[in-house]
């Protein structure tokens, strides 16, 4: 109360003494008129601008009983609201000699929340761009990523393009948040920062209703390009119509996307039905190809809603299918498909061992191998059911007795001595003597040999690991494969992974 009073005796200080000087002087004030002011609302902080006469027998400009600074061009008087301006109706006074004031109403309106409707993408790696959709945008104090601000490349009220800053944690989500003057908003849904492993996952490039880099496996001419307000997420996307029956017979599968067989990934997209449509949008569900992993059923609903499905790779490279064709007439809007390798987040293991799938060699010679025993039986082929990944694998024969009669040593790698190390093989027997039997792995280098315990081998691919303790500065992986006599086994992507740098 007491400031308000401070404020008023202020203002009527200022009135008295104008009157005091103009009676001395004796001089007339001439009329001061406003004719015009710039809008009938303003937001705390903007500039008001006001049109008309004989503004330089202004003295003072008063916003209810508080005295703010103005400026005169001609007859333009321009000052600026504080930022702490109280929202509703306000009093502009303008104060003369002679104790004259002309008074004008403005309205302070609170300015508006921003609010985020669509990102361009939701994964982009550091240095990559994203752009942010919405209104009241303008104003703008900050864009974090995370807790990491990213730099503007671009902004408006309606769209704001940023930079993905340094720093921030790969394959991992992080929000998105506008700040403004108007308050503070954060993007719905996940983004990630990280690699988008899908090529043109926002369904922008394409001609007519095709997408490039997507293939229409079924249902293709259910499946068009929309751009339409309330039906596009975010410039072009994809509308789908159900064919019925199967969730495949409306099929839209990425391009093979690069994956790394047992590691985790995330799967996700945008996605509305229309209202009114059969289901009201019923069910979909996601599937790899090849050798297709399918996630469960997802509920849509009218609403944009981001779904997501986690599952491990089981193959190299893999596609993305979207299988959106269970409920029959049912239509789909789409957008934003992402695929990002979350379980290569953080510092990974690094891959220390040199030609690990064999692909490196003539004839039957391995480069970084050495055939230890049994050389006759270790042997390269190029069998497409023998060869797990790539062109090349190796062939190997039970020399039967003792495991190290059929023996395949690497070349020894650098390692730190009492630092734990990861080997691993991907192996399968041909069905016949034993149908496998046992192998192991042991240790080569300038420290004494270590071994794994006996493993049992099918008829499948399976894939053997084996953690020990360095005990030495070179260590190379041997593969103990003589056991069981006449066995046959086929090796593929042997590792050797050394731990995090930061571990």
């Amino acid at each position: 109360m007491s400031k308000a009073l401070k404020y008023v005796g202020n203002f009527l200080a200022v009135v008295a003494i104008v009157f005091a000087l103009s009676c001395e002087e004796d001089d007339s004030t001439p009329v001061v008129t406003v004719t015009s002011v710039a809008s009938e609302n303003f937001y705390p902080g903007d500039q008001v601008t006001m049109e008309g006469s004989n503004f330089g027998a202004v003295l003072f400009v008063f916003l209810e009983n508080n005295q703010i600074p103005f400026q005169l061009d001609g007859e333009i008087l321009t000052f600026t609201l504080p930022s702490n301006a109280a929202i509703g109706s306000g009093k502009v006074t303008l104060v003369m000699p002679d104790g004259y004031i002309v008074e004008r109403n403005i309205e302070v309106v609170p300015r508006p929340f921003p609010i985020i409707t669509a990102l361009s993408t939701n994964a982009a790696p550091e240095g990559g761009e994203v752009t942010i959709a919405g209104t009241s945008l303008d104003n703008l104090q900050s864009v974090t990523i995370g807790e990491i601000e990213a730099s503007v490349v671009s902004s408006t009220a309606t769209e704001l393009t940023i930079t993905v800053p340094a720093g921030l944690e790969e394959n991992l989500d992080a929000p998105i948040t506008v700040v403004t003057s108007g308050g503070e908003a954060t993007a719905p849904g996940k983004f990630y920062v990280g690699e988008n492993l899908l090529l043109n996952g926002g369904f922008e490039l394409g001609d007519g209703d095709d997408f490039t880099n997507w293939s229409k496996f079924n249902g293709g001419d259910g499946m068009t390009a929309t751009t339409t307000s309330g039906e596009a997420y975010y410039g072009r996307s994809l509308r789908a119509v159900g064919a019925g029956g199967d969730a495949w017979r409306t099929q839209l599968a990425s391009d093979a996307a690069p994956t790394q067989v047992d590691v985790e990934y995330t799967l996700s997209m945008w996605i509305k039905a229309q209202p009114g449509t059969p289901g009201d949008g019923g069910n979909i569900r996601f599937s790899t190809n090849p050798d297709a992993l399918y996630s469960g059923n997802y509920d849509i609903t009218t609403e944009w809603q981001q779904i997501e499905w986690v599952f491990t790779a089981n193959t190299n490279p893999a596609r993305a299918v979207l299988d959106l064709g269970v409920i029959a007439d049912a239509v789909y809007f789409v957008d934003n498909v992402t695929l990002v390798a979350t379980g290569l987040s953080g510092p990974q293991p690094t891959e220390i061992l040199l030609n690990g799938g064999f692909e490196e060699g003539d004839g039957d010679d391995f480069t970084n191998w050495s055939k230890f025993n049994g050389a006759d039986l270790l042997t390269a082929t190029t069998e497409a059911d023998e060869v797990r990944s790539g062109e090349r694998a190796l062939r190997a024969v039970g020399f039967g007795g003792d495991a190290w009669r059929t023996q395949l040593a690497s070349d020894a790698v650098a390692t730190v001595d009492g630092v734990e190390y990861t080997a691993s093989l991907w192996i399968k027997a041909a069905v016949g003597p034993g149908n496998g039997g046992v192998i192991r792995m042991s240790t080569t280098g300038n420290g004494d040999a270590q071994y794994q315990g006996d493993v049992t081998v099918t008829t499948e691919w399976q894939k053997v690991e084996w953690i020990f303790t360095a005990n030495s500065t070179q260590t190379g992986i041997v593969l103990d494969l003589g056991a069981t006599l006449d066995a046959v086994y086929f090796v593929d992507d042997v590792s050797l992974l050394a731990p995090p740098e930061d571990e």
